[in-house]
């Protein structure tokens, strides 16, 4: 599996675990969970699209790499550019370093697993 398909795949798993989390006996959590996020998430003074580029910043330097695809996933439907989240995540590597410069390339294989192209 290559760097795109495997972020495609991280997002998969993501969703699964996250359906299969909603039938336990921890569903109302989780329910609460996700009208909190879609409530963060909502335009305000600051857009969905920014809020999206800033949970990618945060992603890669926490280094979630299923994390990082789920917010570009979101960050391209709220109308994000390539360019735009590439410069989030430089804005990453200046608060974080090395560490989130190492996890670049999730950036760029979820980047081409969510446009439809090959790394």
């Amino acid at each position: 599996m290559n760097g795109p398909e495997s972020m495609l795949k991280a997002t998969e798993t993501l969703a699964e675990t996250m359906k299969r989390m909603t039938s336990a006996p921890f569903g109302g959590m989780l329910s609460s969970w996700r009208r909190f996020t879609a409530s963060a998430h909502a335009d305000g003074e600051l857009s969905r699209k920014h809020k999206e580029l800033i949970a990618i910043a945060i992603a890669l330097v926490k280094g979630c790499e299923r994390c990082v695809s789920y917010h570009v996933r979101s960050a391209i439907a709220a109308g994000a550019t390539d360019n735009e989240m590439k410069e989030a995540a430089f804005v990453a590597v200046i608060m974080d370093g090395g560490p989130a410069l190492a996890h670049m390339s999730a950036l760029l294989d979820a980047i081409a697993a969510h446009r439809g192209e090959d790394a």
